[in-house]
């Protein structure tokens, strides 16, 4: 499917609109600090109501309800799994077309066509998956509804915001996140104040609240996917190749996240136990937001540098720009263990007091994640490697079951921690090893950069005090700055002319 608009490509100053601005790198560059700030501000007041929702749901159903709640979510997301392998193609293919014609209907209803035919065939395949599933999350099949109820409306959903990053329009994806949270938070404490807020009108409030920020993004996108086109074999065929590595990454990219560590706490441990780690799961969630952020800004910068041969820039950001910045992201997430340490009982209660000595670990796996987050998956996909994403989720999953299986059992909640802290490791040591393998990047100090979170989460393994971890974290960061000093000026002047700029 090709808009018309492909035909002559904003050959005509005449049509001249703030989405012409936007197709150019030298946007993207010039604008990237304030739009992270946008994001950053928008992603903030997702936190805020997303950490309101999870508190209000933790003090009215208690560990073993928030824990069903938790078990309902894990099973739609064995079912995204299967229709979510061609999403990151919005983004790919959107930006290409967008920057050649100011629009993205073609990719835009190409992939929508794909998603209608994956989630029919989840929906069939249910019956081979879903009986086995509840029986391990502990559930009764009568929940099926509500499972493929969230199914269906975060699969939509998520078409749409990765559609709105396909026309550059991160900002807007940030706001729509934000107003979900808000209207979850609303419909559940209208459920509180009618005395019906159980697991079963949480999850319906969850897809109330996607599925009206759908119809609202669709709103969004009306200029840039209704258009007229045509039926382009080749362009279809285009999205599939590209797409077809990501189908065994997400399919095995779900075995090394968290949504298996659901799954085996259930088995191993009990429901009230999941409902307890999922709250430490869901505050590191919260913290990888940030970095996620960045991801959906760096996506369409490389796509566009790529596109302008520029791909200059991209290797001295890899080389001095990322490490530095990962360490610097090291050190927040020792602090943020540091403050968690000594807030989480008082917030959710004693109930969830456990949750502590995990979120303390799980610090780690945000910090090795930056890496993946804020380069290494936007270059994979921005120079269509979509190979390499498929090999670190097919070793990182290896050693997340491997480890869950061997360390929960003895360790509990702490086994489980660490085996996601290892999987990340192992993502994050394949994406390097591979672009590097393609010439696509230079060596640099990103493993050093990781070092400080690494050794606070060892430290507080040992000895149980958030204080020494944090101690050992800035000790080895002062150590790696040190070692690295010129990197991290170079990357500190650039950041900073980015930012004068803006």
């Amino acid at each position: 499917m090709i808009p018309d608009s492909a035909d002559n490509p904003i050959e005509n100053p005449q049509k001249f609109s703030p989405a012409s601005e936007r197709q150019s790198s030298d946007w993207d560059v010039k604008n990237a600090p304030k739009n992270y700030i946008s994001l950053v501000f928008s992603q903030g007041g997702s936190v805020i109501f997303a950490f309101a929702s999870v508190f209000l749901l933790t003090r009215v159903l208690g560990s073993d309800g928030y824990g069903s709640v938790v078990a309902i979510i894990a099973a739609s997301q064995v079912a995204q799994v299967l229709v979510n392998w061609t999403s990151f193609s919005l983004v790919r293919f959107g930006v290409d077309e967008f920057v050649e014609t100011q629009k993205i209907a073609r990719t835009f209803w190409v992939r929508f066509a794909i998603l209608a035919v994956n989630m029919v065939l989840a929906i069939l395949l249910a019956k081979i998956w879903y009986p086995s599933y509840a029986t391990w999350l502990n559930f009764l099949p009568s929940t099926y509804w509500l499972v493929f109820a969230h199914f269906g409306a975060m699969a939509f959903w998520i078409h749409i915001q990765l559609s709105l990053q396909g026309a550059k329009m991160a900002k807007v994806q940030g706001f729509l996140l934000m107003i979900e949270r808000i209207v979850i938070l609303c419909l559940l404490l209208v459920s509180y104040g009618l005395h019906k807020l159980y697991p079963m009108t949480a999850i319906i409030c969850y897809v109330a609240a996607s599925s009206s920020m759908t119809l609202v993004g669709l709103y969004m996108l009306r200029s840039y996917i209704w258009t007229k086109f045509t039926v382009d074999f080749a362009f279809f065929k285009k999205i599939i190749v590209y797409s077809l590595p990501l189908l065994p990454f997400t399919l095995v990219g779900y075995f090394s996240s968290g949504s298996i560590d659901t799954v085996f706490i259930s088995i191993f441990l009990s429901i009230p136990d999941l409902g307890v780690y999922s709250v430490a799961a869901q505050m590191n969630g919260i913290l990888m937001q940030l970095p996620t952020l960045a991801n959906s800004l760096l996506i369409p910068l490389f796509i566009t540098l790529e596109k302008e041969n520029r791909s200059s820039k991209i290797k001295r950001y890899f080389s001095d720009v990322l490490p530095t910045m990962t360490l610097f992201w090291s050190v927040l997430c020792s602090i943020a263990a540091f403050v968690g340490f000594y807030t989480l009982q008082p917030i959710f209660g004693d109930e969830f007091s456990q949750a502590i000595v995990p979120f303390c670990v799980l610090v780690a796996a945000a910090a090795v994640s930056f890496p993946v987050l804020v380069g290494y998956s936007a270059l994979s996909h921005a120079v269509s490697d979509t190979y390499v994403a498929m090999f670190a989720a097919i070793f990182s999953a290896l050693a997340n079951i491997f480890l869950n299986f061997l360390l929960i059992p003895r360790y509990g909640m702490l086994g489980c921690a660490w085996s996601t802290v290892i999987a990340y490791s192992v993502s994050v040591v394949c994406f390097g090893a591979l672009l590097r393998r393609s010439g696509k990047i230079n060596l640099s100090w990103i493993a050093q950069s990781l070092l400080p979170a690494i050794g606070g989460a060892v430290i507080f393994t040992l000895t149980g005090e958030a204080y020494w971890s944090l101690l050992m974290c800035v000790a080895i960061a002062a150590i790696v700055a040190y070692i690295h000093h010129d990197s991290l000026t170079v990357a500190v002047q650039f950041l900073k002319n980015q930012f004068e700029n803006r």
